[in-house]
């Protein structure tokens, strides 16, 4: 039987754009936007076996951004992303406000569903400005004593180990004393117990690593004895958390003395969403700043002439007592110090956002629900703005740095990390009695590198002695 004429011309036009398609394959990327960067290597997983190759995203986005300039793209599984990193690409994202959810879906499962990690929109901008009451530079200041008290508190540990030349795990006193910090500046004195907060970090230690070793291993096998362990320290941290509720209801506290566990059960009527977010801001306060702690006692004692410097200026601003924020404003080696610290250790490599709608990004279109990684670690290595990026120097923050060059802690809509005040006179406080009191040497034999991860670490504890200064 003979087809009609409409068919058969139709079957030969669909017969011509497959053999075009198949002399000249139009890629995804092409189909998506101008943007230069990669074709997916493979059809399931995107670029992720790039990545992994490359060793870590950060890396990875070193790699892109030096073969594709300043703006390129990349696939993660069938997701369309593009990477920014240049002080003026960052100008122009740094009014977006949503994250793409996507990015961070791996981390429900312990941050929970309705952690203000996923808000967006109206919601989510209503959320931040709630929570940032916690975090002003006042509130924070208003806590100074807490921290030095928690700090002097190793200092004495120290100066036991110094006395019989104990080697000292440097990360994990750093994290111990930033959590010790945290819990009682957001969630009050119902850490001060000592047993409480070793009940409540043995959990959250254990649901924590369990959750990003599943970033290298995949999800957890539904009824391993892993997953059952993980449920059940889930868990234990909600009862303990409706513990902390409950002592805090009994309490007198006047409206001007609220913390954040406060803001969060004036304003929220679920349970689980003030957990959600209290372990969401657990994660992000505790393991940022105790590498930051930890990072900067590594530079300063890998660098003997630097930490003199900084010991002279402490001493001199510094007699014992109480430190107060004057002193710490007056300490511009020490600010350098850890600005320097951020730069070099690249602390917190990578942030995201994403565009709502069609817009326009470098002089390219790039499609709504695009993820925008913004590679803050790339920019702070990038040798066309930092003289000599690979040695660390904290004399080059004499000078500022251009805008949007040094944005350690993000910087996009409003959504800057809202603990940033928080890290920096923690810090500022135990580097102050730290370097008064030490001399601080690393241990011979080691070889210190860097696990870049949502915070750079490092891959092995690093071991320090300390000597009594006087």
């Amino acid at each position: 039987m003979i087809l009609p004429f409409g068919i058969l011309a139709c079957l030969i036009v669909i017969v011509l754009l497959g053999t075009l398609f198949l002399l000249y394959p139009v890629t995804r990327s092409q189909k998506v936007s101008t943007v230069p960067g990669l074709e997916p290597s493979s059809d399931s997983d995107g670029n992720i076996p790039d990545i992994q190759s490359a060793g870590s995203m950060t890396e990875f986005l070193d790699k892109l951004h030096k073969e594709f300039g300043p703006i390129a793209s990349f696939w993660i599984e069938k997701e369309f992303t593009v990477s920014i990193a240049s002080p003026e690409l960052f100008k122009e994202v740094s009014h977006m406000f949503d994250k793409p959810v996507t990015l961070f879906k791996s981390f429900e499962p312990l941050i929970g569903s309705q952690s203000i990690q996923y808000k967006n929109g109206p919601e989510g901008q209503q959320l931040r400005k709630l929570h940032d009451r916690s975090y002003t530079q006042a509130k924070v200041v208003s806590q100074m004593a807490v921290f030095q008290e928690i700090g002097e508190e190793l200092m004495k540990k120290w100066s036991k180990m110094a006395a019989t030349q104990e080697h000292v795990p440097l990360g994990l006193h750093m994290l111990t004393v930033v959590m010790k910090s945290l819990t009682r500046f957001a969630f009050g004195e119902y850490f001060k117990d000592e047993k409480s907060l070793v009940a409540f970090r043995k959990d959250y230690d254990f649901c924590f690593w369990a959750m990003e070793k599943t970033l290298v291993e995949g999800p957890m096998k539904p009824g391993s004895d892993r997953e059952k362990k993980f449920k059940e320290g889930i868990q234990r941290l909600k009862n303990i958390t409706r513990e902390v509720i409950q002592r805090r209801k009994q309490e007198e506290i006047s409206p001007e003395d609220h913390i954040f566990i406060d803001v969060l059960m004036e304003n929220y009527t679920d349970e689980d969403m003030i957990f959600d977010d209290i372990i969401t801001y657990l994660i992000g306060g505790s393991h940022t700043t105790s590498f930051f702690m930890t990072w900067a006692l590594y530079f300063l004692a890998t660098h003997e002439d630097m930490q003199d410097k900084l010991y002279a200026e402490v001493t001199k601003y510094y007699k014992g007592g109480p430190i107060t924020w004057d002193m710490i404003k007056n300490m511009t080696y020490l600010d350098n110090v850890m600005k320097e610290t951020l730069r070099f250790s690249r602390l917190v490599p990578i942030a995201a956002r994403v565009f709502s709608h069609d817009s326009q990004l470098g002089g390219h279109v790039i499609p709504k629900n695009t993820p925008i990684i913004t590679s803050i670690g790339t920019l702070l290595s990038d040798k066309n703005l930092w003289k000599d990026p690979e040695i660390f120097n904290p004399d080059r923050f004499n000078e500022r740095p251009p805008p949007y060059a040094f944005e350690p802690f993000g910087f996009a809509g409003k959504r800057k990390c809202p603990g940033y005040r928080l890290s920096e006179i923690e810090t500022n406080i135990f580097l102050i009695l730290t370097i008064k009191q030490f001399k601080v040497a690393l241990v011979p034999g080691q070889i210190v590198k860097s696990l870049y991860g949502f915070v750079t670490k490092p891959a092995d504890e690093i071991w320090v002695t300390v000597q009594e200064r006087n």
